[in-house]
């Protein structure tokens, strides 16, 4: 009887170990960046601590993917704060030129007015690589997690039990 028995045991507490070996949310989610939608913008946090472009750049540097995108959001980034930065210049030039010459004060504006338009398209494109590289990277980091647990069955002997513990 007992060795019929023996099969279904075994199966029982393989599938029981199994259970009780499933990755908790808060150890996969210790390493992964959440975003966190903020009115116009979205913060990244990575264990309750904000991120920058720069440290993203730092994490991602291992995963090719995320990297390439992170990479371009920098640069999307600094074109943007390039396009403020003249946009603002222009703007301001324009006003104080317009006082003596309106026509070549109304050019100048005119030319504030597109480079700040360029940096507000530069920073939408910007967070779109951010998403981008955010979402490759978590994936990465998933599979390298899971990767590290490995598939199959094994034997685990402890002084107060023994058991099959399987991972997939």
């Amino acid at each position: 009887m007992f060795y019929k028995l023996l099969p279904i045991i075994i199966l029982l507490l393989g599938l029981g170990s199994s259970v009780h070996t499933q990755v908790p949310y808060h150890e996969l989610a210790k390493d992964t960046i959440i975003s966190h939608r903020f009115l116009l913008g979205t913060t990244y946090l990575l264990d309750g601590k904000k991120l920058n472009l720069e440290v993203m750049r730092w994490f991602m540097i291992d995963h090719p993917q995320a990297y390439d995108h992170i990479q371009a959001a920098l640069v999307s980034d600094q074109a943007a704060a390039i396009g403020y930065t003249i946009g603002t210049l222009s703007l301001l030039t324009g006003y104080l030129v317009s006082q003596e010459n309106k026509a070549a004060g109304r050019d100048m504006m005119i030319i504030g007015g597109g480079s700040i338009g360029a940096g507000l398209i530069f920073t939408m494109v910007s967070r779109v690589y951010q998403k981008s590289a955010v979402q490759r990277y978590n994936k990465d980091i998933k599979k390298m997690y899971f990767k590290k647990q490995g598939i199959g069955v094994h034997l685990q002997i402890t002084p107060a039990k023994i058991g099959l513990i399987g991972s997939w």
